[in-house]
């Protein structure tokens, strides 16, 4: 006899049950009609933020710990935040075989309560390198500025109310973008200057170098400084601990440095390769507190040429009055496979905007934690939470 197929026995016993229940008059109910719709983010809090990852960003709300939605990107991403949340600005990079084909860089723009996509806007290339400041907005979030090498360096600038380009300005030497007010930025140059551009809304940009004020070959700055972009107040760390706090602008002002280790108690750190000291280190190494003017940096125990290392401990410092507030020592988490003895070294660090401020450290290789940011105290874990750097609403 010829053997009954796994498919038409299922048949068969469906078949069987239907007609039982006809019999017993017991029909199975109607299935409801599917309906299209879109999910809402819930309304903006201050202690939303997201984590930058390669490929895409997902977007977390700090108070419960749970993923709100997420963001899709191409290769090496990365993403802004408008000042009143009512969008998200994706610069990204996209090849039409996957990792090769026709390249295209873009500006995407995506709507802030829907994440539907609004626009694709076509960029002359950009800069393929993991920096949170390669992208940036303008303080009036009208702006965007796109960080390129193509081959030279350059910034590209986009006007978002017209969505398209506005232009390109070479800035042979320096990297990265500050932006200051509505119609400039600044960028970090090998020379230890720092150039500043003014870019009007008509006519040609104008670039302006300061003196040399650090030594990119002794003691190099870190690619994660940061600037308040209404203000242009600005804070720029270097791999000993010197910070380095300016006001951009046209005619920038660079304030003499002060050192970290200094403020605690401890002798400024050197360049020897030997030498022990409290370091700064990571990937988004500090943060700022525009309200209370409170730096926030990971710090761990080790040689110069240890900047990639990330924190042991996060250090609180007055910018005002150059002082030492408090010391957070970091812990591993159990959950890591480490145990709670486990070095951390936790590499990204950001804090929210508000008059409550929670500390974020995700992309870590001790769990991803969110931190009290007045005590210290660990508020929850994130255990989803990954990315190259955080970006926070308000900043």
């Amino acid at each position: 006899m010829t053997p009954i197929k796994t498919s038409q026995w299922l048949l068969t016993f469906a078949a069987v049950v239907w007609s039982h229940m006809t019999l017993a008059g017991e029909l199975p109910p109607p299935l409801a009609p599917e309906v299209s719709d879109v999910a809402a983010l819930p309304a903006p809090s201050p202690h939303r933020f997201i984590a930058v990852g390669r490929s895409g960003s997902t977007i977390f709300d700090g108070d419960s710990g749970k993923i709100q939605g997420s963001i899709p990107s191409g290769y090496i991403a990365n993403v802004a935040i408008a000042p009143d949340n009512s969008r998200f600005y994706v610069a990204e990079t996209y090849w039409t075989h996957g990792a090769r084909g026709t390249r295209d860089d873009l500006v995407t723009i995506y709507d802030g309560t829907t994440l539907n996509l609004i626009k694709e806007i076509a960029l002359p290339g950009r800069a393929l390198v993991g920096k949170m400041q390669n992208f940036d907005l303008n303080a009036a979030g009208t702006r965007a500025y796109v960080y390129q090498l193509s081959p030279a360096a350059a910034v590209t600038w986009v006007d978002l109310k017209k969505q398209k380009v506005g232009g390109t300005v070479e800035i042979p030497g320096c990297a990265l973008v500050f932006p200051w007010g509505d119609t400039g930025f600044s960028s970090l140059c090998g020379d230890g200057s720092l150039a500043s551009v003014v870019v009007p809304e008509s006519g040609k940009p104008t670039v302006t170098h300061t003196k040399h004020f650090f030594d990119a070959n002794a003691d190099p700055i870190f690619d994660a400084g940061f600037v308040d972009r209404a203000t242009g107040t600005a804070i720029f760390i270097s791999y000993t601990g010197l910070i380095y706090q300016a006001k951009l602008g046209s005619d920038t002002v660079i304030d003499k440095p002060w050192s970290i280790d200094v403020a605690a108690g401890y002798p400024e750190a050197g360049t020897g390769v030997q030498e022990l000291a409290w370091r700064p280190g990571g990937s988004q190494l500090a943060a700022y507190h525009k309200a209370t003017g409170k730096l926030y940096v990971l710090m761990h125990p080790g040689n110069y040429w240890t900047h990639k290392q990330g924190g042991t401990e996060v250090w609180v410092l007055d910018t005002k009055t150059h002082a030492l507030v408090s010391r957070f020592p970091l812990r591993a988490s159990p959950t890591s496979g480490r145990g709670d003895d486990a070095v951390p070294f936790y590499a990204n660090l950001a804090v929210s905007q508000d008059d409550k401020p929670l500390l974020y450290l995700v992309g870590t290789t001790g769990g991803d934690v969110v931190l009290d940011a007045t005590s210290g105290a660990e508020v929850r874990k994130i255990e989803a939470a990954s990315g190259r750097f955080i970006s926070v609403p308000g900043y």
